[in-house]
C-alpha cells in the first residue's frame, strides 16, 4: 500500500462515472487519498485490474488501476456477490454498503427483534388468504413491494363502513373500488404481478398545512467508524397524497419540529429519540447485514407525537440536501465527506 491510500466508488453504470466522482472529489476537502470511479463491468479479475476514471491536474483520466484499498459501493445491489467477490482480493470489510437493495420483509424481521421493535408498524408478508381477515381488523393497511424504491407500487387498500374495499395509489382518490372480494383479488393479483409484498400497519401521520410529512434521517459512519447523524430533512407531501415521494419541498427537520411540536422540552426530546434511533438502527443493520457506512432512515410522527419507522434504505438519496433553502456548502460537504473518511479508515485497517 502506498502512503495515499486509493480509494473506488463502484457505481452502476459507466456513464455515471464522471458525475459521481466530480462530486465526491469537490468534497474530500484536505483527506489525503487518491479516488477513481468504476463499475463491476469495469474489473478485470484475471488481471487484477480495474478501468476507471479519475481526475488528475484537474483533468479527466481513463486507465487501468490495481485493485483499491477500500472501495464505496454505489450501486443498487440485492446481493454481496461482486463485493465479497473484491474483498478476496482487497481484504474482508473493506468494502462499504455490502447490500444496498434492502428486503423490506427482512429489515422489519431484524429491527423487530430488538428493543427497535416499538418503533416498527405492525408488518406481515401479504397472503391474500389471510389479507381479508387482517383488513376486517384493522380496515386500512399498507402494501408495499419487499423490494421497493422511490415510493412505486405502493397501495392503501380501506375497507370503509358500508363494506366497500377501496384501493388507493399515491393519493386518497380511490383508483379502484370493490363490492365483491373476488374482483378486489383478481386486480390486486393483476397489479402485484409475481413480486412478493408486505402489508404494512396505517400510521395516522402528524401533519403540516393538512400534508402529511416524514423525516429523512441520514446517519453515516465518520473517520474512526462510529455510526452518528449526519443530517435531518422533513419531506412534505403534497396535499391529499399519502406518501411523501412526490414531496413538493424538503425542509430542515427542525423547522418541521418547531411546527409539529410547540412544547420545547417534549421537541428536545423527539429530536434526540429519532437521533437515538438512527444511531441504533446502524448498529443493528451492521452485524446482521454486513459492513454499512451509510442509512436513509424515513421516520415520521403519529398525531400522538409518538415516533416509527417506516423504512430503512440502504442507497441513500443526496440530491435531497441540495434541495434545502438556502443549501450551504459546508453542511452538504458532511454528506459526501464521511464516506470518503470511513473508506480512508478502512484502508488504514
Amino acid at each position: 500500500m502506498g502512503d495515499v491510500p486509493l480509494i473506488g466508488i463502484m457505481v452502476p453504470r459507466r456513464k455515471q462515472r464522471r458525475k459521481i466522482l466530480r462530486m465526491y472529489n469537490r468534497y474530500k476537502g484536505c483527506l489525503k487519498i487518491e479516488l477513481f470511479c468504476f463499475t463491476p463491468k469495469d474489473i478485470n479479475w484475471f488481471n487484477r485490474e480495474i478501468q476507471g476514471v479519475s481526475i488528475e491536474n484537474n483533468k479527466w483520466k481513463t486507465k487501468m488501476f490495481r485493485f483499491p484499498d477500500a472501495v464505496y459501493n454505489r450501486c443498487y445491489l440485492k446481493r454481496a456477490k461482486t463485493i465479497r467477490r473484491l474483498e478476496k482480493h482487497i481484504g474482508e470489510n473493506k468494502c462499504i454498503n455490502r447490500i444496498t437493495h434492502f428486503n423490506k420483509w427482512r429489515i422489519y424481521d431484524i429491527l423487530s427483534s430488538t428493543e427497535l421493535d416499538k418503533y416498527v408498524p405492525k408488518t406481515c408478508l401479504y397472503k391474500p388468504k389471510v389479507f381479508m381477515n387482517q383488513l376486517n381488523q384493522e380496515k386500512r393497511l399498507i402494501l408495499k413491494p419487499i423490494y421497493g424504491y422511490l415510493g412505486k407500487g405502493i397501495y392503501l387498500v380501506e375497507l370503509n363502513d358500508d363494506h366497500m374495499i377501496n384501493v388507493y395509489q399515491d393519493t386518497l382518490i380511490p383508483m379502484y373500488t370493490f363490492n365483491d372480494k373476488k374482483l378486489f383479488f383478481e386486480k390486486m393479483t393483476e397489479l402485484i404481478g409475481k413480486r412478493k409484498y408486505i402489508t404494512q400497519k396505517v400510521i395516522q401521520i402528524a401533519e403540516v398545512d393538512e400534508k402529511i410529512v416524514d423525516i429523512r434521517i441520514l446517519v453515516q459512519k465518520d473517520l474512526n467508524g462510529t455510526w452518528s447523524v449526519t443530517n435531518g430533512v422533513c419531506r412534505m407531501a403534497p396535499y391529499n397524497f399519502f406518501i411523501t415521494n412526490f414531496s413538493e419541498k424538503v425542509y430542515e427537520m427542525d423547522e418541521v419540529l418547531d411546527v409539529l411540536v410547540s412544547d420545547l422540552n417534549k421537541r428536545n426530546t423527539i429530536r434526540q429519540e429519532i437521533y437515538d434511533i438512527g444511531i441504533n438502527v446502524g448498529q443493528v443493520l451492521d452485524k446482521a447485514i454486513g459492513l454499512l457506512g451509510e442509512l436513509g432512515i424515513d421516520i415520521v410522527i403519529d398525531e400522538n407525537r409518538k415516533v416509527w419507522i417506516i423504512e430503512v434504505n440502504g442507497k441513500s438519496q443526496k440530491k435531497m440536501y441540495h434541495m434545502l433553502d438556502g443549501a450551504e456548502d459546508e453542511k452538504i460537504a458532511l454528506v459526501y465527506k464521511r464516506p470518503l473518511e470511513l473508506s480512508y479508515y478502512l484502508s488504514q485497517r
